[in-house]
Order: C-alpha cells, then structure tokens, then sequence
C-alpha cells in the first residue's frame, strides 16, 4: 500500500507499506542488494510487457499478476509515444516499478510520469562498459582527465580508479553511478515538495532529444491532468517551447476563458512587465497614476495573456519568461489566439493598445479585422506616447471597481460560483454595497456585514476562504468533502473521506465537513483518489468551526 504525502502531478512522495516502511520514489539496489525483500515480494511474470502489444492472450497468461504493484518490464525498447500510453492506460492508485530503465538522465521523467519505484540495473551494466555517470551526462571512463564529482568512491582520485583491475573498477564505478542515482532522487523530492518538479522536468529533457519527445507526447494527451494543481507556491520559468504546453497553463486559459465578463464597453491592452503583480510595476504604476483607468484591460504576456481581473491568480502572480525582444512565429500565433479569445468574450466599442514592438505584433495578428488604436511611439512612457494614450481615454472612464471585480472574477475562476449567490438573496446591488475591500494590494481580503468572507493568498495566487463562504460552498457542493465522525486535527487522512468533489485538485482550498463541524483545508489529492485511496494525506487543515 502506498500512502501518498505530496503530489506534483502524477509525481508523488509517499510511504510504502510492505511488511516494511519504505520511502518513495524509492530506489532498490542489486548492487548492495538493498531493499530486497522488497524485490523478492514481487510478481514480474514470465513476459514483460511490451508482450502485452504483441500477444495480448499470451501476456495474460505469462504476464505480472502482482496484487500490489504495477511491473513494467522491458519498457527500455518501446518507442516514446507507445511508452506514454503505457502510463496513459493506467487506471490505479498502485505504486508502478519500471525494472531496469532508470538512469540519472531519464529518471526525472519517469517520477514525473508516476514511477514509484526504480532499480540501478542500467547503472551497474554501464559501469561494468566503463560508463561513469554525472546528474546530466554519461562519460565514457576511460577519455576522463579528472573526475567531476567528491563521493566517497571519487574522493580518491582518478589515478586510483584507472589503475584498478577491470573487475574492481567497475565495481567502484557501479558504486559512484548508484549514487548519483540517489543524489538525483534527493534532488527530485525535494523539487517535488517545493512544486517546483515541471521546471525542473523541462529542464532535464532537454539533455536528450528521446525525453523532450515523451514529455511532449505526454502534455499533448494531457496525461495525468486531473493530478496537476491549478495553484502553486513556486514560480513557473516559461523557458521552453514545452512551457506552452504545460498543464497549468492549459488549466489558467480553461478557466480564465470560462470566468471572464468583462464589465465596461472598452478595452485598453497593455504589455507585460518583471514586476508581478503588474499593477506594482513602474510602468503600470505611471500609466494609472496618470489616468483614472476605469476600463478593461488585458495585459499581453508570452505565453500568458491576462485580463487584470486575474492578474492576482498563479501562474500569472508568479512567472518569468525569458525577454530578448524578439518573438518567434510560434509565440505570436499562440499568444494571438488567447488574445483574441478574450477579446471575443466582451462587447467593447473601443479597443486602445498601448503596446509596440513584438506586443503590438500580436495584437495586430489576433484582431487584424478589429478597429484598434495604437497608442505607442515605440516608448510606452514616452510624452507623445502618454498623450497619445490620454486622448484614447477621454471620456471612457466607465463605472469599473477593480478590486471587487477581481474578486468576481477569481471566485468564478476558483470555484465556478457567482459572488453575488455567495452573499444570498435576490436584490444584488444592495448586497454589493455590504462588500468592502480592505487591505494594500495585494494583500487585500473582502469583507460582508464587517465578516471576513475571503482573501487574497499570494502566495499560491488564489483566495482562502472563511465560514460565511465555507457555509455557502458546501450548500452548494463544490469544492466540499464528507468526512467520518470525528474533530480532525490538523491533518484529514484519505481513510477519514466519505465523500469529495470531483472537481477538487492538489493544493485547492477545500471545506470539509461532518454533522459537528465544519472547516477550510489545503488538499493534498484529488477529490478522486480521496476517496479510492486506501491512506495518505488528503486534507491539511487550515481552520474549522462548530456548527
């Protein structure tokens, strides 16, 4: 049994229970013969599975028939699209094992895609071929002038190892790679933990071109989508043309295209900046100090493009993409196409884009058949350019209070709900004017009736939420879980779920309740394998409230 303690995706750090504790991802070692038992526990069958696409009614026969793990044996010769649905196909909460495929170069992608469980076989076969392993490379033993590492093995010196016997040199070799196997493991929990493993992952597949073809293959079947959070506490690096795919991505422009309404009759699109939030920025700071803004805007980022009624929300708090100035092709087509679909979603008479340069590239691509003007002399600050911008604005201050929209719009995007339902009752406008906005940006939390109801965490670019809402969602049933009778804590295990949204992913703010209380948490899982998983983290508690 696996009990899961942090996700990031379809990755996971977890305890396995198998007569023993064991860390996961966790590496066996043939080598020391470590974790053993383990490996003597096992089912491998008498095929291994690339059978299965062969002779399906011979695997079934000759194939792993363990009841507690997933085998997949000899994925080393499948191809890298029939290798990730390999994993696609999988419908299990089972820790997997891939017997004899790790290494340090391909072992990041493989936790990324869901492996628990891996070995040092490649490791200690390369060693014995004068294979002598580094994080992000293999060199052959014998051109190395020095060794680029300070592990126990290497400490000594390269003369040592060269003028060992073949038998004791592999050997110690076999050593230093299975270290390395285990430095690398280090290194992936911890970006595991810190949510920071997709960077990382995109990084990594860049040393071989096989890896860069499974990761793309993965995010183009949108594998493991429904484990991937829609909110962090890392930053995202937009650094790769996999970037663009990436699953929270895909998830920010599902639901911002979904939440947006936008208020006004017009529209003014601005240029991204370093500083985040934007509205911080010296260059949205100067703009808006300037003028009253009271219209909509989007701004223009790559790959991101956000209405600042979502600016506050991750990734778009907590990101940075490399800025050369020039725009490929590829960045201003896929850029074009979110601009435009934003766009599409209001009813704007006027369209202002005070933008230039590859910006004003863009817009131009995504609304080539809309009546815009451009605002820019080239610099955004300059006189003639603010001047510029000014006479656009005239007369175009429309009634748009940006901080409660942001809310508006956040809780839409959040928990697919309207604000004014949250507050109750039919007449809406007097329920607005009980909403007040306190606090300095962007720490700011809203207020009802002089109750807290929700705030800004930016931290993970999101709201957390307090008992007038947590009371409402769980009258409506998103975002909830039922758990047993019983006063949690500060952690919910899996154990203690009845019932959860489906709709729940890792790191969303969820209410838990039961007939005696009521509460806001942090989940760890999804709202479905809370409910299917034997054990594990589900739910870290926040606050609750007898009721």
């Amino acid at each position: 049994m696996l009990l899961v303690e942090k996700r990031d995706g379809r990755a996971r750090i977890g305890k396995l229970i198998n007569n023993k504790e064991f860390d996961t991802p966790l590496l066996i070692d043939f080598l020391e013969k470590k974790d053993f038992e383990l490996v003597n526990s096992m089912d491998f069958g008498l095929a291994p599975y690339p059978v299965k696409e062969i002779d399906l009614g011979r695997y079934k026969i000759l194939g792993s028939k363990d009841k507690d793990f997933v085998i997949l044996a000899g994925l080393r010769v499948l191809q890298p699209r029939k290798l990730v649905e390999v994993f696609n196909s999988l419908n299990t909460l089972k820790p997997i094992y891939t017997p004899a495929l790790a290494d340090p170069i391909n072992l990041p992608l493989l936790i990324y895609l869901g492996v628990d469980v891996v070995d040092n076989i490649i490791p200690i076969i390369e060693a014995y071929n004068g294979i002598y392993y580094t994080n992000d490379a293999k060199f052959d033993f014998g051109i190395l002038k020095e060794l680029p590492c300070n592990c126990p093995i290497c400490k000594g010196g390269i003369d040592k190892l060269k003028d060992a016997e073949y038998k004791e040199r592999s050997r110690l070799i076999a050593l230093h790679n299975t270290e390395v196997m285990h430095s690398q493991l280090r290194l992936i929990k911890e970006m595991i933990r810190n949510e920071n493993f997709r960077n990382f992952v995109e990084a990594k597949a860049k040393l071989m071109p096989d890896l860069t073809v499974i990761l793309r293959i993965a995010d183009d079947l949108n594998y493991g989508y429904k484990f991937h959070s829609a909110f962090k506490k890392s930053k995202v690096y937009f650094n790769t043309l996999e970037s663009f795919n990436r699953p929270e991505l895909k998830l920010f422009f599902e639901r911002a295209f979904e939440a947006y309404k936008p208020q006004t009759k017009t529209l003014l699109i601005l240029p991204c900046t370093a500083k985040k939030p934007y509205l911080l920025s010296r260059t949205h700071s100067i703009i808006r100090a300037k003028y009253r803004i009271k219209v909509n805007e989007i701004i223009v980022s790559s790959p991101l493009v956000v209405p600042r009624e979502f600016e506050l929300v991750y990734p778009a708090i907590n990101y940075d993409t490399p800025v050369t100035g020039h725009w490929s092709n590829e960045e201003i087509a896929f850029v074009a196409e979110k601009l435009r679909k934003f766009v599409e979603k209001g009813n704007f008479e006027k369209i202002i884009a005070h933008v230039d340069g590859g910006y004003k590239r863009v817009v131009e691509r995504a609304l080539h058949d809309y009546d815009v003007e451009f605002t820019s002399n080239g610099n955004l600050l300059s006189n003639v350019s603010l001047s510029n911008l000014k006479r656009a604005l005239e007369g175009r201050n429309e009634k748009l209070d940006l901080y409660n929209s942001m809310f508006e719009h956040i809780v839409r995007y959040q928990f697919g709900v309207e604000m004014d339902l949250m507050l109750s009752g039919d007449s809406k406008n007097e329920n607005k004017k009980k909403i007040k906005i306190r606090g300095r940006y962007p720490n700011l939390e809203v207020f009802s009736s002089n109750e807290r109801i929700a705030r800004i965490d930016t931290i993970y670019g999101m709201l957390d939420v307090y008992y007038p809402f947590a009371r409402f969602l769980v009258g409506r049933g998103v975002y909830t879980v039922k758990i047993g009778d019983f006063e949690p804590k500060g952690t919910i295990f899996a154990i203690g779920v009845e019932e959860a949204d489906n709709k729940i992913r890792p790191n969303d703010v969820v209410i838990f309740y039961n007939n005696r209380v009521l509460g806001v948490g942090r989940a760890y899982m999804s709202g479905e394998e809370m409910v299917e998983a034997e054990g594990g983290i589900a739910i870290v508690v926040k606050r609750k409230w007898k009721w």
